[in-house]
């Protein structure tokens, strides 16, 4: 089972609307936002989660059916860890 999680040189401001994340010191500074805040926000900030259980979050959460949003909550993942923001584990 492949697990995410947030990378120890992420910074982060959640201002409760608006989440700024960015790999430190250099950035860029993301701006997540709505259903990006919301997946951003099922993964804690000192261990890793599963994606199926970010999936099911994020399904329970906008009422929809994992199969309908698996693939869109993966491909935004896999932006996160290409920004630095994230990283994968597997285990």
């Amino acid at each position: 089972m492949t697990r995410v999680h947030r990378t120890e040189s992420c910074g982060v401001v959640d201002d409760g609307e608006v989440v700024y994340a960015a790999p430190l010191p250099s950035g860029p500074i993301t701006v997540l936002a709505d259903v990006s805040a919301l997946i951003w926000r099922t993964i804690p900030d000192d261990t890793a989660v599963s994606i199926a259980d970010v999936v099911a979050q994020v399904a329970s959460a906008t009422e929809e059916q994992q199969d309908d949003i698996a693939v869109h909550v993966h491909a935004f993942l896999d932006d996160l860890v290409r920004l630095g923001l994230l990283a994968y584990a597997d285990g």
